[in-house]
């Protein structure tokens, strides 16, 4: 039978968890007023997504705007390893996006990858990270490079298990020589780390839509308040 929300070690974690995002957004305040910057960009955008052509390049918008705002979550939370494989996942939706902007008929193949081995191996094929770039190069070369960049940050600090992101979050006690591992860090430097990463994958997904999505980023102002804050420092 279900107990009292934090008896158990589950609830105990996810009460801990939502703590830590209320208390690192007031500690990380400026911080969080960027991803909320960007965070807006893509809900400006996302509440006029009117029959988007192609109507999947429209609902792999969206998907992109929820991976960010995980991410935002996770950071939060204090949990910086996994927010990189949530960052991941917010590149890899706006890339598609384009992909299937850029060749309509990309959406069938991306729609059949279920549908036997054959249309598989396609959908893998089309929808490959070098083919990802090959894409966002014909549109923005220095944007390519970016996404490159941030999708590798995002692979090497938790998208995949890899050191950078396994050992951020690991601490050795020389003395009982005991290693532990923390699900939630408190560490500023891990967490400033995650937070200006998740804002710059946010911005990056957001250049990549601008291209899909041209008109509706300039009629509403989007691409205006992206440029402010690629002026930040982003």
């Amino acid at each position: 039978m279900q107990g009292a929300w934090g008896a158990d070690n589950l609830s105990e974690f996810l009460e801990q968890a939502y703590r830590s995002q209320h208390g690192n957004r007031e500690k990380y305040a400026a911080q969080y007023d960027v991803v909320a910057r960007v965070n807006e960009c893509f809900v400006k955008v996302g509440k006029n997504l009117v029959r988007p052509e192609p109507p999947l390049a429209g609902m792999l918008f969206l998907r992109a705007q929820y991976a960010f705002k995980t991410a935002v979550g996770l950071v939060l939370s204090g949990q910086c390893v996994d927010t990189f494989t949530v960052m991941r996942s917010c590149l890899e939706y706006a890339g598609y996006s384009l992909v299937i902007f850029d060749d309509p008929t990309a959406s069938v193949v991306f729609a059949s990858r279920h549908v036997d081995d054959a249309s598989m191996k396609a959908q893998k094929v089309k929808f490959t990270v070098a083919e990802v770039k090959r894409t966002i190069s014909k549109y923005d070369k220095k944007l390519c490079e970016v996404f490159d960049d941030m999708y590798n940050r995002s692979i090497n600090f938790g998208g995949h298990p890899n050191p950078h992101g396994a050992f951020s979050m690991m601490e050795l006690d020389e003395a009982s020589k005991t290693i532990f591992t923390y699900a939630i860090t408190t560490d500023p430097k891990v967490i400033l780390h995650a937070f200006k990463s998740v804002a710059q994958v946010g911005l990056t997904a957001l250049f990549i839509l601008q291209h899909v999505f041209k008109a509706k980023f300039e009629l509403l102002g989007v691409r205006a308040d992206m440029d402010a804050l690629r002026g930040a420092g982003l």
